[in-house]
């Protein structure tokens, strides 16, 4: 039983919508209890420059509505909970390669003809063509850096890591929901 408490952390962990992948950990030491309030830190804008306004307020939403119905109470400052928030983003290339062949019996080879063994349709070597195709993608990674206040100590850090959407429209519906699949592994206020 302790041998599989380890691969069900992590399929808890990877679970996600999508292909987002979520990574998470805290500080099992510290009491999440005695934590009431939350506010964030500024944006660091050498991380966050690739971001647009909008994008930035729709994961501070997201962030701040999933805090809140843990039991959080959002403060503009001086929060027990002080989140801090990077994105990066990093152009990738994915490549796929999809063979149509045609062995064993399609084309022309050696095979039975109207005399015994000879020449005709039948067995042969056949043919094939491969097709690879290329597609360039922006892969974004979200992190999320929590820290008491009293002492500045990171406490939690959730990271969500997925092809950034170039679909506006569809940015615009799914980003809040992977933003509130990281934070809601980050521990219950009650």
């Amino acid at each position: 039983m302790k041998k599989l408490l380890p691969i069900f952390a992590l399929i808890v962990m990877l679970s996600s919508c999508s292909s987002l992948e979520v990574l998470y950990d805290y500080d099992k030491s510290v009491d999440f209890t005695k934590f009431k309030t939350f506010s964030f830190y500024p944006w660091d804008y050498k991380h966050g420059f690739q971001l647009n306004d909008y994008d930035r307020q729709t994961i501070l939403n997201a962030i701040q509505s999933g805090m809140e119905e843990k039991g959080y109470k959002y403060q503009k400052d001086g929060g027990n909970v002080v989140i801090s928030i990077f994105v990066t983003l990093e152009g990738k290339t994915s490549y796929t390669a999809y063979t149509d062949h045609y062995g064993g019996w399609a084309g022309y080879g050696g095979g039975w003809g109207y005399y015994g063994f000879g020449y005709g349709m039948g067995y042969g070597m056949g043919y094939g063509s491969t097709t690879v195709t290329q597609r360039n993608y922006a892969q974004g990674t979200l992190i999320i850096d929590a820290f008491s206040a009293v002492d500045k100590k990171l406490i939690w850090q959730g990271i969500g890591s997925d092809e950034v959407e170039q679909d506006l429209a569809m940015r615009d519906k799914n980003l809040p929901k992977k933003v509130s699949k990281i934070i809601e592994r980050f521990p219950v206020s009650k």
